[in-house]
């Protein structure tokens, strides 16, 4: 078997890397991905271990390879078997993008990988976007690289919104304020509080237009829960606080908003939803994420029964 290890601080250059290394190969691979934080390491044994349908080699992702640290002792032992296996022409490629907790595990998979760590964030964020638009001939001000960058939540994301503003200017070759802010997505605070309002409006239709939104732009199940938490968390104490006789001006105050609006807005939000299903959505939100982590219910098929209640 053919195994790379890749340690990154940015998923996309990662991803990009394992699409050259597919090229070099020039071999027709079936691939298929897998991440550790919503999958069971056994699906991925199982994929290592079952033949392919039309019997081409596989190349399996594995992101947040991280969690390798975490398997038992036998689904170790089984995964270093399929990567010492000559004769397999399978390829396995797993990527973290946070620290390995387990020092001797690492020095093992070393042994049977190609090893590669993939810095790209020493370079700010306004410098990579401005030379990756200047390198093709894109004319954007320097006020709306900030303003680019300001909606991007990583280098992953920034990348993706660079890329569909140089397909949308191809013509011209002028980026503008309009143009970012017609083609980059809301950041996901913005759509976590868009998805908390159509389910506490009982809008099925509007949140799943929502969530495959955040499908799109790869957020995972358990970052959309974590934002739904945040959010219904953050719903519950304005509507404590401002019982309690807090002001705009407090409520600005204490979460520390950049804009006195945030605060008004807050406010209005709280004092029009009811607090029973406020803390009725909390509640569901925690076991949910409670039973996804003991690895009971599977994250994706959680989110989606939650949305449809």
């Amino acid at each position: 078997m053919v195994s790379y290890f890749i340690s990154t601080d940015d998923l996309s250059f990662a991803i990009n890397k394992i699409e050259d290394l597919k090229k070099q190969s020039k071999l027709n691979y079936e691939v298929s991905s897998y991440d550790l934080e919503d999958d069971s390491f056994y699906n991925v044994i199982d994929e290592l271990t079952t033949i392919s349908l039309f019997d081409d080699p596989k190349f399996i992702i594995v992101k947040s390879a991280e969690m390798i640290s975490q398997i038992s002792e036998d689904q170790f032992k089984e995964l270093i078997r399929q990567l010492a296996d000559t004769e397999s022409q399978n390829a396995l490629a797993m990527i973290t993008t946070s620290t390995f907790n387990n020092k001797d595990r690492l020095e093992e998979l070393k042994k049977w990988t190609s090893f590669y760590d993939i810095r790209v964030k020493s370079e700010s964020l306004d410098s990579f976007a401005k030379k990756s638009f200047n390198d093709d001939g894109y004319v954007i001000s320097d006020d709306n690289i900030k303003y680019l960058v300001s909606n991007s939540y990583n280098l992953t994301f920034l990348n993706s919104y660079i890329e569909i503003l140089k397909c949308y200017k191809a013509d011209d070759k002028l980026i503008t304020y309009e143009d970012i802010d017609k083609m980059v997505p809301k950041k996901l605070e913005d759509k976590a509080y868009e998805l908390v309002n159509a389910v506490l409006e009982h809008n099925k239709e509007q949140a799943f237009v929502i969530y495959k939104d955040l499908k799109i732009l790869n957020v995972t199940p358990t970052q959309i829960i974590s934002q739904l938490l945040s959010k219904f968390q953050e719903i519950n104490n304005v509507y404590l606080l401002v019982k309690a006789g807090l002001t705009q001006d407090d409520i600005f105050n204490l979460f520390q908003l950049k804009k006195k609006g945030q605060a008004y807005y807050m406010i209005k939000n709280a004092r029009s939803k009811s607090l029973v299903d406020i803390k009725d959505n909390l509640n569901y939100l925690l076991n949910l994420d409670y039973s996804i982590k003991k690895g009971e219910v599977d994250a994706n098929l959680g989110l989606e029964l939650y949305l449809l209640r």
